[in-house]
């Protein structure tokens, strides 16, 4: 048979296997019996199909790049959460001497089979996944089949080690409690996306004011928290209080109140989610929940280092959360 160039993921298909057991196959690395190894490896050389260049590489770990994979939203607003994580991880990778490489993963997953063909092709050193799309935990179980070390920022449920969280849960707590506290009788909570630990600790949090607590399916962008405010106020316009999942709902909510005559905190205090920088320079400065996003990226980063250096595994890390009092309060 005439020898050609093809993709490693067109080699897995013409032998009826996975990209990640080729590359097992090929490095050497995993659990495939002898008898599959030797197949595939035969194969390889019958089909003119060669390992990436970076293939010793990928064995020992002499590559100096490391990719960052994060989800995209479609809103079109600027990421600001995901770019103070990505600050933090580039300004590791510099320190280091590594070259991080930025891989934007969006909802359709239109390109998931190239990005796990750049994991499984020994290229990159290790992986960052930040949680949040739909095909996380699909590049996560790449990274492990191909022997990448890999470190996810934010929780996946499945994964129990390399890990850093954040405690979204007990930041909506102390939201819900502060405006218990606070006087506050009308509570709405204006969600965002896999929020459903903030959702539970705002109800916490609450305690008997969750008898009154309003939902509201929000979004992730400056006029979505807009849309939000006049949907809730044209039904509810005693509403008196306002956790939202994010802090770019929150402004949003908080320009649609002013427009409508509202007054922020008096009339309404709206409490944001995040502590992206912003929020600290908007008018009235945003109330919000701290999640040390900058730290969580630093402490990804390093702890991936670790990793490639040969431990192997890491705990998983739980980040502080903070109620962070402003003006909106």
């Amino acid at each position: 048979m005439k020898k050609q160039k093809i993709t490693i993921k067109d080699f897995a298909e013409k032998l009826g296997v996975s990209t990640a057991t080729v590359s097992r196959a090929l490095n050497d690395t995993g659990r495939i019996s002898e008898k599959t190894r030797k197949f595939i490896k035969e194969k390889a050389n019958e089909l003119g199909f060669r390992a990436n260049i970076y293939a010793s590489q990928f064995r020992t770990r002499q590559s100096n790049v490391i990719g960052f994979f994060f989800p995209v939203a479609e809103s079109g607003d600027p990421g600001y959460f995901i770019s103070e994580i990505m600050s933090e991880v580039s300004d590791e990778a510099v320190k280091t001497g590594k070259i991080l490489q930025i891989y934007p993963v969006d909802e359709s997953g239109e390109n998931i089979e190239s990005f796990k063909n750049g994991i499984l092709n020994g290229s990159l050193a290790g992986i960052i996944v930040v949680a949040g799309s739909k095909t996380s935990s699909e590049l996560v179980l790449t990274a492990k089949d191909a022997g990448v070390p890999y470190m996810i920022i934010g929780g996946i449920k499945s994964e129990t080690e390399n890990c850093v969280i954040f405690d979204n849960e007990n930041g909506a707590r102390l939201a819900g409690k502060y405006f218990l506290n606070t006087g506050r009788k009308k509570p709405v909570y204006v969600g965002g996306y896999l929020d459903t630990r903030k959702k539970r600790g705002f109800k916490e949090g609450l305690g008997i004011l969750a008898n009154e607590l309003i939902f509201d399916d929000g979004g992730c962008s400056f006029n979505q928290g807009y849309q939000a405010f006049e949907r809730i106020f044209s039904k509810l316009p005693e509403t008196d209080c306002a956790l939202c999942a994010n802090d770019v709902l929150a402004i949003g909510f908080i320009k649609a109140a002013a427009a409508k005559g509202f007054r922020v905190p008096q009339d309404v205090a709206v409490i944001g989610f995040d502590d992206v920088k912003i929020s600290r320079f908007y008018s009235p400065a945003l109330t919000t929940v701290a999640l040390n996003q900058q730290e969580a990226g630093k402490n990804a980063f390093r702890k991936l280092m670790r990793l490639i250096a040969g431990e192997k595994t890491m705990a998983n890390e739980k980040m502080a959360s903070d109620l962070i009092l402003r003006d909106s309060t």
